[in-house]
């Protein structure tokens, strides 16, 4: 009996290890095989398995200029450094000449462009551009420093100046007619970049509506006239709201948001909607500057 038992246990111990793995350790559960084509990567974030040429593939060809806007906000006497980046994705070389221009906005909000330097706020000569040619080879970014250096004076920062930073490019192409005949045209791209010196003690914001009025009697134009009497520029909205006298229906009508130079003067257009009934109505016309200032409305009650 004894004999028995002890060939069994034998039996069993040999089969114990039989189920073992020959390293000597148990076998484990394989997990099952992923399907990395069905994974949903976050934006932004190259694959695990495509590496830096996944990555490559996703970038979209052609010309970056960063920033588009420079806000130095400096004191009297002090000087700063901002940076603009070019970055060129494009499969030939570039090459940019770079130059100062004054602008203002009209009363319609369109650039006008006058020289360096021309304008009473124009800090222009204030700004130092350690080169006026750059050349970026494909696959290349370039830092330009800008300087500015604002003399140490009290009516330096008395009022925010600005001027404009081009970055213009020139490129030679050859045109043939139908004719046969070759001609050159030079194919300029040209970006600006807003630089304002805005200095910290100027903190004052207001906006004012100078007139509200109907363009003309029988068409269904309305014009708001606004000016910034603070010192700082400002960022606006504005709305035109109709209400009938009649049935109380209330028709909004938004303008697209626009900005506003200190002492800048802008017509905002309002064209009433044809499908808006004709009848007697009260007309709100609102200047909204954002939430830390005052905001402008105007009244009048019209007839269409």
């Amino acid at each position: 009996m004894k004999h028995l038992m002890l060939l069994l246990f034998l039996l069993f111990s040999v089969l114990l290890l039989k189920a073992q793995d020959t390293t000597g350790k148990k076998n484990r559960f394989a997990p099952p095989a992923v399907d990395t084509g069905k994974i949903r990567m976050p934006a932004g974030m190259p694959s695990a398995l495509g590496g830096a040429r996944a990555t490559a593939d996703t970038v979209k060809r052609g010309l970056s200029i960063k920033p588009s806007t420079i806000d130095f906000k400096l004191n009297s006497g002090q000087t700063g450094t901002a940076h603009v980046y070019i970055v060129n994705r494009l499969n030939k070389k570039k090459q940019f000449t770079l130059y100062l221009s004054d602008w203002v906005r009209d009363s319609l909000g369109a650039h006008v462009y006058t020289a360096p330097g021309s304008i009473d706020r124009s800090c222009a000569r204030w700004v130092k551009l350690d080169r006026t040619f750059v050349e970026i080879d494909t696959g290349q970014t370039v830092d330009i420093p800008i300087k500015m250096q604002v003399p140490d004076s009290a009516g330096a920062t008395g009022e925010m100046k600005w001027t404009m930073l081009f970055l213009e490019t020139t490129e030679e192409q050859v045109v043939e007619s139908a004719s046969g005949l070759k001609t050159n045209v030079n194919n300029k791209v040209r970006v600006g970049v807003h630089l304002y010196q805005t200095p910290p003690s100027l903190t004052y914001k207001d906006v004012k509506i100078l007139s509200f009025d109907r363009a003309d009697t029988s068409a269904r134009v309305c014009h708001i006239v606004c000016q910034n009497t603070g010192t700082v520029q400002l960022e606006c909205t504005s709305y035109l709201e109709l209400s009938n006298i009649v049935t109380g229906d209330k028709t909004k009508i938004d303008a697209p948001i626009f900005p506003l130079f200190p002492e800048q003067r802008r017509v905002v257009e309002f064209v009433i909607p044809d499908n808006v009934p004709k009848g007697k109505y009260s007309l709100i016309g609102v200047i909204d500057a954002g939430t830390d200032v005052p905001m402008e409305a105007a009244q009048e009650m019209i007839d269409i």
